[in-house]
């Protein structure tokens, strides 16, 4: 096994990991630092291969990952929870928990068994299937949950799958720089948007739900 593909088995556990810890997250706040450590965790395999195959452009949109999806959207959502004394929760998110964790690994035995079943013949690369599961799982994530927040980060880890499968398969297809791009810039816009219209993103519970936090 070359170093490249060991790479690419790393990383891809590595953001398998964090799609499956998001998931089984109820707080807002470590959900943040989890989608932004997913996002590293593909800049440095964007890293890697700009450095391997010598590609400026993929160096380029490393640097972007980091920025973008790494450091300026976690902040902008972490601006968000700020005004509060405590770290947000979901409402009523402790019922769902466990439910939550148990179909996201169900999720993902299904994803990697209808790839296997389906794309497998035409992607033989190693870690074909990860792409496809994280997509899965960022569709989970937007199907499950009603926080706007946590909303959010859904559409971040669709990105992310996005441009994973792009980094495995298509890094060399001439629009696939101008199409990160292009979804970095919709990414903080639709950030920028929702948030700015609905002001009671975070689903935080008023007195009534008080309750929820001492769990």
């Amino acid at each position: 096994m070359d170093a490249t593909t060991e790479v690419i088995a790393l990383v891809g556990v590595g953001i398998l990991l964090t799609a499956l810890y998001l998931q089984a997250e109820s707080f807002v706040d470590p959900m943040i630092g989890g989608v932004a450590l997913q996002s590293l965790l593909l800049a440095v395999l964007l890293g890697w291969l700009a450095w391997t195959e010598k590609s400026l452009d993929l160096l380029v949109l490393a640097a972007l990952t980091v920025i973008i999806r790494a450091l300026v959207i976690p902040y902008i959502l972490r601006r968000q929870i700020r005004a509060f004394r405590w770290r947000i929760r979901e409402i009523h998110a402790a019922n769902r928990v466990t439910g939550h964790a148990l179909a996201a690994v169900a999720a993902a035995i299904l994803a990697w068994f209808v790839f296997q079943q389906t794309f497998a013949s035409g992607f033989p690369e190693v870690g074909a299937a990860l792409p496809f599961v994280l997509l899965i799982q960022g569709l989970l994530m937007l199907a499950t949950r009603s926080n706007t927040l946590v909303q959010v980060i859904g559409y971040l880890e669709e990105e992310n799958a996005i441009v994973y499968a792009g980094a495995l398969y298509a890094h060399a297809f001439p629009l696939f720089v101008e199409t990160v791009v292009f979804l970095d810039v919709l990414g903080v816009v639709l950030v920028g948007v929702i948030l700015s219209i609905q002001r009671d993103v975070t689903g935080t519970p008023e007195e009534a739900g008080l309750e929820e936090l001492s769990g």
